[in-house]
């Protein structure tokens, strides 16, 4: 490990990753909707696809959001948790 304020920094560069993965879903469902608002597949096989795609890109973005909070709640309270 680094020290706090290089934890810091890679917590708040980290920011933008996960607003431009959120932004991604977003857009990638905003594009299938039809004039009735649901979305619209190509096949299974793509349905299947896009929903593990995005289901992962969201997983991976909110974990990495509980990461970069601990990030910057360690180096604001440090006795709070420990940290030197």
């Amino acid at each position: 490990m680094g020290t706090p304020e290089y934890n810091l920094l890679i917590a708040l560069a980290l920011i933008p990753v996960v607003i431009g993965m959120q932004i991604w879903v977003k857009k990638r469902r905003l594009g299938r909707r039809n004039e009735d608002g649901q979305q619209e597949f190509d096949s299974l096989g793509g349905t299947l696809l896009s929903a593990l795609i995005e289901g992962g890109a969201v997983i991976s973005s909110l974990i990495l959001l509980i990461w970069i909070m601990g990030g910057i709640l360690r180096y604001l309270f440090p006795m709070m948790f420990n940290a030197q």
